[in-house]
């Protein structure tokens, strides 16, 4: 794997257990007091998620990976690949998607997509 491929999947996974595997978490709980006026965290849940963000963030990577390794020539389609899977992938695990669902989890995927892809686009430029 060169250098590069693995300082994406790094940053994939490290984003990935900070912005969605965290703020996953936390925005579950806010879910779960809006809609039952309860919720906490236990340690089995937050690690069960936090582990969900670090495979999603390596899912993440691989797909900015294989779009920018398949689509070099055309300058905007890795991105628009990118963005396009990013946005499937969520809204299919956002089931059901609601207002608040949506609220919540979509500027965390936003967050997520921009800064692995503003994190490595050095990498990618490089090689």
């Amino acid at each position: 794997m060169k250098r590069s491929a693995l300082a994406t999947l790094l940053w994939g996974m490290g984003l990935g257990a900070l912005i969605l595997g965290v703020g996953g978490r936390i925005s579950m709980r806010l879910i779960s007091e809006a809609t039952t006026g309860t919720g906490s965290f236990s340690l089995g849940g937050t690690l069960t998620v936090v582990f969900l963000g670090v495979v999603s963030g390596a899912l993440g990577a691989l797909i900015l990976l294989a779009a920018r390794a398949f689509l070099r020539r055309w300058s905007p389609a890795p991105s628009l690949l990118y963005w396009a899977a990013l946005l499937a992938i969520s809204l299919r695990g956002l089931r059901p998607v609601d207002q608040l669902r949506a609220i919540l989890f979509l500027p965390l995927i936003a967050a997520f997509g921009a800064l692995l892809q503003w994190r490595t686009w050095r990498y990618r430029r490089a090689s």
